[in-house]
């Protein structure tokens, strides 16, 4: 499976508003930063606010916001919002269509994806935070309550 470059931009503004949750933060300096298309984020902020992800504030003193803690985000969650429901593989007219196996075992390798994804929240993602800070220019938030583990 690879992940959409949608689904990399909603994870970069997330990643971006987590580490700056002292403020609001702009559609634009989030696309200065990751030097990407303010116009593609700009549609990305608006589903993560219809998603309840974030806050959006309009206006002159307006901006972008986390609308929870980064511990209650899970990865699962926002992968699972911008990728879509859908089945993994699609049988069509195959003439073995439900005698096939595949289709289960796709299922159940994208399941574990998930269930993987979904021990993860955006504080895991500060785990690395010296790199960030310098990256993205800010300044150490309360550490993270989490730890990576690898398969």
């Amino acid at each position: 499976m690879q992940i959409s470059l949608y689904t990399d931009y909603a994870l970069r503004v997330l990643v971006y508003l987590c580490i700056h949750q002292d403020r609001l933060s702009s559609i634009n300096e989030i696309a200065t930063c990751y030097d990407i298309s303010q116009n593609h984020l700009m549609k990305v902020v608006h589903q993560l606010g219809k998603a309840d992800f974030i806050t959006t504030i309009r206006g002159r003193r307006g901006g972008l916001q986390l609308n929870r803690s980064p511990s209650q985000i899970t990865l699962g969650s926002i992968i699972r919002h911008t990728e879509g429901q859908e089945e993994p593989i699609k049988c069509g007219k195959c003439i073995i269509g439900k005698d096939c196996a595949i289709k289960v075992i796709i299922h159940d390798a994208f399941e574990a994806f998930f269930c993987v994804l979904d021990k993860y929240t955006l504080d895991c993602v500060l785990q690395d935070f010296d790199k960030l800070e310098h990256l993205l220019k800010v300044t150490r938030p309360q550490s993270p309550n989490c730890e990576l583990t690898s398969s």
